[in-house]
């Protein structure tokens, strides 16, 4: 004689079956997710490289329009932030305005950051544009960041360096006069990720850097 009694699953048993079946889950899809990740990480360190050339291809663009003739193209003025960091002040004699039917005059580029008084600022390296004035005539403690444009957001680092000699390592931090053979310029930008730029130590601070010695004909 056949019973039809079919015995059903306990409590116990169903839960250990859904444990078992979450952790093969999850050892299944692990090397997804790492890679998917690994991606993703590889494509923000990319893309702000990639922000970071631009902005050196954009700078190199405006040092190939300066006036070469002029006495004073080039001025370079050397400044430290907080924390250790260049935050120079690099000033052209350029036909750059030209090509907004301006007369020639300076362009300036320097890190702007935000504050009390102009909280509606992106921090990040600005250029001004002064049509038909020399680099001489304008003070860069006074720069109004309303008149910038914003060239590259996040800046946190711009350092700007004149070779003075043959020597690699021997350049000036300070400079003003006619167009020089090459200027170092390397620019430092924080990681979206990180929420302090100055609790981060030399190794671990979280900017990506972007070092360029631009060579002129």
């Amino acid at each position: 004689m056949t019973s039809n009694f079919r015995r059903g699953f306990t409590l116990v048993e169903i839960l250990v079956a859904m444990m078992l079946t979450g952790m093969l889950t999850t050892l299944a899809l692990a090397p997804v997710v790492v890679t998917v990740r690994r991606v993703v990480e590889t494509q923000t360190e990319y893309a702000d490289i990639s922000a970071l050339s631009r902005t050196m291809n954009f700078i190199a663009r405006d040092l190939s329009s300066a006036m070469r003739l002029s006495s004073n193209v080039i001025t370079v003025i050397d400044h430290e932030a907080l924390g250790g960091y260049d935050d120079d002040a690099l000033l052209i004699m350029s036909t750059a305005p030209t090509a907004q039917n301006l007369p020639s005059g300076t362009l300036v580029y320097k890190i702007q950051e935000g504050g009390m008084m102009h909280n509606n600022i992106i921090p990040g390296l600005y250029r001004w544009m002064f049509p038909g004035q020399m680099p001489n005539g304008i003070n860069v403690e006074r720069l109004n960041p309303e008149e910038g444009q914003l060239v590259l957001p996040g800046v946190n680092e711009f350092c700007v360096e004149i070779p003075a000699s043959s020597i690699k390592d021997d350049r000036r931090k300070e400079y003003r006069g006619q167009m020089p053979a090459g200027i170092y310029i390397k620019i430092g930008r924080l990681n979206k990720e990180e929420n302090s730029f100055y609790n981060q130590n030399e190794n671990e601070r979280g900017l990506n850097e972007l070092e360029r010695f631009i060579v002129f004909p």
